[in-house]
């Protein structure tokens, strides 16, 4: 329960607070669209390969294909409140070269590292057709690897080894430069985590068919 009112001590701060900011400057900042119906208006994020729809000034957030948990509400209006009006900086960083990104280090590999290369490893094909199904950009690193974009300024890039006879299988886990500007260390790892869940439940539907 106390976990349960963290979460939603999160929204209704970060609520409080995206209904202080311009609504042209936070659409700008985090480069997506607004819209009005009915004298309502609209905030329009794509999440993944999803829509998500939040009411301005007050920060309802409503998705159109499935429920959005209390923390990824959370992370999705820490992102609308901390992106900032930069460019991509196109320089792969690890969880670790993140300002205290160190100290939160074994959280991040219990929570998406190690997931993924549990599952993925030695399944190089189904992680590519997963990772296509998110829309990601294939990349020319390691055995495998691509970069998807859970919002518009905050791709993830992973990378994996499939490891052999002496070898076991590896994985990275990289961001943008500029994720430091973008979100807290937390969201961060709460990021890598969703990505990586995401493309083991759509990896799980591939292998039932």
């Amino acid at each position: 329960m106390a976990r349960v009112d963290d979460f939603l001590n999160t929204i209704n701060l970060a609520q409080k607070e995206l209904s202080k900011r311009q609504l042209e400057e936070i659409c700008r900042n985090a480069e997506v669209e607004q819209t009005e119906i009915n004298g309502n208006k609209l905030i329009l994020l794509p999440f993944f390969r999803e829509k998500i729809t939040i009411t301005y000034p007050e920060g309802t957030i409503s998705g159109n294909k499935s429920e959005l948990s209390l923390q990824d509400q959370g992370l999705i209006l820490h992102y609308l409140l901390y992106a900032k009006p930069l460019p991509l900086k196109d320089k792969l960083i690890t969880f670790r070269e993140i300002p205290s990104g160190e100290f939160y280090f074994r959280p991040f590999l219990q929570r998406a590292q190690i997931p993924f290369v549990r599952f993925f490893g030695g399944k190089k094909d189904l992680f590519l057709k997963a990772g296509d199904s998110l829309g990601a950009l294939p990349l020319a690193y390691g055995d495998a690897a691509f970069t998807v974009k859970p919002f518009p300024k905050t791709p993830v890039t992973l990378v994996l080894l499939e490891g052999d006879e002496e070898f076991p299988p590896e994985g990275t886990i990289l961001f943008d430069e500029s994720i430091r500007e973008y979100l807290p260390l937390e969201d961060v790892a709460y990021l890598a985590s969703i990505t990586v869940y995401k493309l083991i439940r759509l990896a799980k539907t591939f292998s039932l068919i």
